[in-house]
């Protein structure tokens, strides 16, 4: 009784594609345009108002009632079932008011909107790359929490991504245990990413890492600049890989500590997630010059998006060019690595072989030792 007027064909047609010919209650998903279990096609879609139509129905409101009553963003496409669930004359506008129907509204035809995007943008292989922490912490990369930090951007190139894992039961300050974790390295690099199968396909690649340091970068120097590539890195709180930012929310300086030694060894002293002191930098040797990047905001979240990201790995290959053109080719870096993930492959991604020195990565374990290097020329590539 007292309805007022009614949506338009083109409305409803505008409703059914936005909501997918699906229920829009949450949680229900029921297709509704064929029988689930004869597979017949029939329409068993109901047109829901939000606010009533007529001001006597439920949500019923003397103003808006007229207003919204064939207006789009008033009308939720639902099943017989749900239909009759919230327009229950007792406990309908009781359970589930206009702000609840909105809500779920928006966020089923904004999942069908971020589904549809899909088809236009470039596919991209996920690679879950793990590694025990110092040696004895196993961890893993999980793949759907990889998956859906690609998108809406990029979508997943395949159901199960390329799962990069090395591992070593050597100790983990021998040289036995770096030099059996890059072998293995090297070896599924070559399977899984310079696989011709693969690059026959032109392919993208998202990577996401979790594993020590050294080995991290190492994983970008074998990506370098050729391949097309993104990093992620996880947090915790949030729970997820994907940015927490899209602005830059940090900046990256260097300082600079000469000696009066000459020996043609240069320390590299990267402070993103804590400062180290240039004091523990010198207990691992003697150095002709200290070159220290900081970020005003240290922390494991110091890179919060790529912006962030880009304004670091810009940063640290200026420095490398200043070295370079300080000290000169032949000159040797000690490079002293706390930072993310993230930064830890564009270390190794942004070196650029045959023109900056080559760098000894060290890690912390009791104190700091020698890890891998970066820029051998016996390395494989």
């Amino acid at each position: 009784m007292g309805r007022n007027k009614a949506p338009s064909e083109n409305t409803i047609r505008m409703l059914c594609s936005k909501a997918a010919g699906m229920c829009e209650f949450e949680g229900c998903n029921k297709r509704l345009f064929f029988d689930g279990v004869t597979l017949a096609e029939f329409n068993n879609a109901y047109v829901a108002h939000i606010v009533a139509s007529s001001v006597k129905g439920p949500r019923g409101d003397k103003t808006l009632s007229p207003l919204l009553s064939d207006k789009l963003e008033n009308l939720m496409l639902m099943c017989a079932d749900h239909h009759k669930l919230i327009d229950n004359p007792t406990t309908g506008p009781r359970d589930y008011p206009v702000e609840r129907l909105k809500d779920m509204k928006k966020a089923h035809e904004g999942k069908i909107e971020k589904v549809c995007s899909l088809f236009n943008v470039p596919k991209t292989e996920v690679v879950c790359f793990s590694s025990p922490i110092k040696g004895v912490t196993d961890v893993n990369v999980d793949y759907k929490l990889a998956a859906k930090a690609v998108l809406p951007d990029k979508q997943p190139g395949s159901s199960y991504g390329v799962n990069i894992q090395v591992k070593s039961f050597h100790p983990y300050t021998s040289k036995e245990y770096w030099s059996d974790c890059w072998n293995q390295l090297q070896i599924l690099f070559n399977s899984y990413i310079r696989n011709p199968a693969i690059q026959f396909r032109d392919a993208n690649f998202s990577v996401f890492p979790i594993a020590p340091i050294p080995l991290i970068a190492k994983l970008g120097e074998l990506f370098g600049d050729k391949l097309s590539c993104d990093v992620y890195q996880k947090t915790r709180f949030p729970d997820t890989w994907e940015w927490q930012a899209k602005e830059l929310t940090n900046r990256f300086t260097v300082e600079v500590l000469k000696t009066n030694t000459s020996n043609g060894i240069i320390a590299l002293n990267i402070s993103l997630t804590n400062d180290v002191q240039n004091d523990r930098v010198f207990s691992a040797g003697e150095y002709e010059a200290v070159y220290k990047i900081k970020a005003d905001v240290t922390g494991v979240d110091c890179i919060k998006s790529p912006q962030d990201l880009s304004e670091f790995w810009h940063i640290y290959q200026n420095t490398l060019d200043e070295i370079l053109n300080n000290h000169g080719g032949r000159c040797k870096i000690h490079l002293f690595p706390a930072v993310p993930v993230s930064a830890a492959f564009e270390i190794g991604r942004r070196y650029m072989i045959n023109t900056y020195p080559i760098m000894i990565i060290y890690d912390e374990y009791n104190g700091f030792f020698e890890t891998l290097k970066i820029g051998e020329e016996n390395d494989d590539r």
